[in-house]
């Protein structure tokens, strides 16, 4: 993996990393209905994007924050928010070192967007997450399924709506995924650590979370035909 950027994340197309507002207002209503959130409960996405769980969220009642590397999209939330009305606070920070806020009810980190860095900071995350939760606290992580990925059969659909494959490498236990060119810039290489669901529970036992499950897509059961991984952890 010379090829792979160490900072690849600060080079893929902006375009790249959208997503389809049907799909994240769906994801935000199974969120709101399988964790039975209230009005007033207190979440953190990490990171936000343009708010695409954050907004229907707090449509829903929830009161959001969230942090994101890219200033664009930070703007772009914020935005969103004045101009319907709502309070949503969000920042342009990197969360391997943001200071996270403090008594959140529930932190979402969705739509493969952990495991980029290396074990260490990985967990790292990980424990920080844990000590920006309340006591009960809640973290939901959402990544591919790993078994489909690590048979080569992962894909993941970026927001033009290309579809394109995670290949494994097994010695690093790392995907490389090729984001297409652009007319601007040529293909970005980008790696994520994939993480085993044992993997997930030991990493997560570490940082103090407990009640730890696993769900396919939509919450569904998590099984062999599952094509997405939801992590559900509780502090």
């Amino acid at each position: 993996m010379s090829n792979t950027l160490t900072e690849w994340f600060r080079h893929v197309p902006e375009e790249k990393w959208l997503r389809d507002p049907a799909a994240s207002r769906a994801d935000a209503q199974a969120i709101w209905e399988k964790l039975e959130l209230k009005p007033g409960v207190r979440v953190f996405e990490c990171p936000c994007g343009k708010a695409d769980l954050s907004f229907p969220l707090a449509r829903l009642g929830a009161t959001v924050r969230g942090i994101d590397f890219n200033a664009h999209f930070v703007s772009a939330a914020k935005n969103k928010f004045s101009r319907a009305g709502l309070a949503g606070e969000f920042k342009t920070d990197d969360m391997r070192t943001a200071q996270f806020p403090e008594g959140m009810d529930l932190i979402i980190n969705w739509a493969s967007s952990f495991g980029y860095f290396s074990d260490e900071a990985n967990a790292d995350l990980l424990a920080r997450f844990a000590a920006s939760l309340v006591p009960g606290g809640r973290l939901l992580i959402e990544v591919a399924y790993p078994s489909r990925v690590f048979a080569g059969e992962a894909t993941r659909i970026i927001a033009s709506g290309e579809q394109v494959c995670e290949t494994w490498d097994a010695q690093t236990k790392r995907a490389t995924v090729i984001f297409p060119a652009t007319e601007f810039r040529g293909p970005v290489s980008a790696s994520v650590r994939v993480y085993t669901c044992d993997e997930y529970r030991a990493m997560l036992t570490s940082a103090g979370f407990t009640r730890i499950e696993f769900y396919g897509q939509g919450f569904g059961e998590f099984t062999p035909e599952s094509t997405r991984l939801i992590v559900l952890a509780q502090r």
